[in-house]
């Protein structure tokens, strides 16, 4: 086929002449122009391939881009929430002070060491001081687990709790109020705290 070279217009087979134009037209003119057409044409397609092939490479992959980073969102918002520590009543009260021990463990010991060195002689504090003995050592040997306090030692607590109420009404019945007394309802105050927030929340 066929072309003008002066206005592109499409010759008949062996036209001398264009009929659009009226150029004349020779053989290696028309040949040339067929060829160079050709390539012109060849190229613009490759050209309209490759910018529809990029601009399809460039929306998929921008489409893909957020796709990701929504799930990578929605995965750190799951984490974050997962790992985000649970909100505290009283948290000046209940502050983590080693591993899994709370403030609480520490106000046990020190009511216990104030009533060693107030009543060591005393029968009734040396009973009390032995289920703390037992309380403090499973509490610390297990103060890196999330909840040191185990049902056996809430058990244990609770017991406590039971010889230290009937403690307090013999002093309170007796009208004996002394600072052994008082120490017996601190520990009381403390056991009866450390039953329910001895763990960490």
């Amino acid at each position: 086929m066929a072309f003008c070279t002066n206005c592109g217009q499409q010759l008949i087979t062996r036209a001398k002449f264009c009929p659009a134009c009226g150029t004349k037209i020779l053989a290696t003119q028309s040949q040339a122009y067929t060829s160079g057409y050709k390539e012109k044409m060849v190229k613009g397609v490759e050209q309209q391939l490759k910018s529809s092939m990029r601009s399809k490479a460039t929306s998929s992959f921008q489409k893909n881009a957020s796709q990701w980073v929504e799930k990578g969102k929605t995965v750190a918002e799951k984490t974050r929430n997962n790992v985000k520590p649970k909100s505290k009543s009283n948290p000046a009260v209940e502050n983590d002070v080693s591993g899994g021990v709370t403030i609480w463990t520490w106000l046990y010991l020190i009511v216990n060491i104030i009533l060693v060195i107030q009543g060591y002689h005393i029968n009734e504090v040396l009973g009390i001081l032995l289920f703390s003995v037992i309380v403090l050592v499973i509490a610390f040997t297990r103060k890196k687990k999330a909840k040191p306090y185990s049902w056996l030692v809430k058990i244990i607590v609770v017991i406590q709790l039971v010889f230290l109420a009937a403690l307090i009404y013999q002093r309170v019945m007796a009208q004996n109020f002394t600072f052994t007394a008082l120490l017996f309802a601190a520990l009381f105050f403390v056991d009866f705290k450390l039953l329910f927030n001895g763990n960490k929340n």
